[in-house]
């Protein structure tokens, strides 16, 4: 009897082994990781100020790495779409942009990046860092100017000043409308001092004014209480030897 119920136990024994080998024979499995092929600005700025000679200015986009094949960027230029291509190998590509006779700037957005055969080269394309950039002329300025009430009737003017922060009255630009709002420009403005005027046209009266600035240093908006005729707003416009702008505003006289 004994011998029996050992013979048993080596039976089971057998078998449960045997069960368990069957539990690793499933075939492995494999994960494909996907690599992200990136597409940047070569500047990573959303403002880009570029000479005020050029008529034209190439946009470099580069690539993370060089094209695995046949690719493009699609962008816009002013709100116009387009798109530029790459061939393989290309570690970069180019936006062309044209500055004729009045053009200052142009507002560029990449949108997107497109690699042909991606998905089965294990790649993912995608745009990385700074996409909305505005490439503008380092003398661009506009101003727009605003008030409340239209019977309120003022005329502005920008002009240079001395170093010294004395009036020269060498209109750059005036504008002298009748409603409540006035754009003075500053097309190809050098670097120096610069100044608003203000003269009312019906009686000096305490009227805030926004003055709202556009340049190749950036925007800028001011709400100034104006109460009388004079210069309003001083600022300072600078280059430095990367052609990158800035400008130093002043809203007392720094004289």
């Amino acid at each position: 009897m004994k011998k029996y119920i050992y013979k048993l136990s080596l039976l089971a024994l057998a078998i449960f082994a045997f069960t368990g080998c069957n539990v690793d024979d499933d075939d492995p499995e494999f994960v494909t990781i996907k690599r992200t092929l990136e597409a940047t600005l070569a500047q990573q700025s959303a403002i880009i100020a570029i000479s005020d000679s050029d008529s034209s200015y190439d946009l470099v986009v580069n690539f993370s790495e060089a094209l695995p094949s046949y690719s493009s960027i699609e962008y816009s230029v002013d709100g116009v779409t387009a798109s530029v291509t790459a061939n393989t190998g290309d570690t970069s590509v180019s936006i062309p942009l044209d500055y004729g006779i009045g053009v200052n700037f142009h507002d560029v957005s990449l949108i997107g990046f497109h690699v042909v055969n991606a998905d089965a080269r294990n790649y993912i394309p995608t745009i990385s860092g700074v996409s909305d950039t505005r490439v503008v002329k380092q003398g661009f300025l506009a101003i727009t100017i605003t008030w409340a009430d239209a019977s309120d009737d003022i005329d502005f003017g920008l002009q240079p000043m001395t170093a010294g922060w004395a009036s020269t009255f060498a209109w750059i630009d005036t504008s002298l409308g009748t409603t409540n709002s006035e754009f003075l420009a500053g097309d190809m403005l050098a670097d120096g001092n610069y100044a608003i005027f203000v003269q009312f046209f019906t009686p000096a009266a305490d009227v805030t004014v926004n003055y709202s600035l556009q340049s190749a240093g950036g925007d800028f908006s001011f709400d100034l209480l104006t109460t009388e005729d004079g210069n309003r707003l001083w600022f300072t416009k600078s280059t430095d030897g990367d052609g990158n702008v800035s400008y130093n505003f002043f809203t007392e006289d720094p004289a």
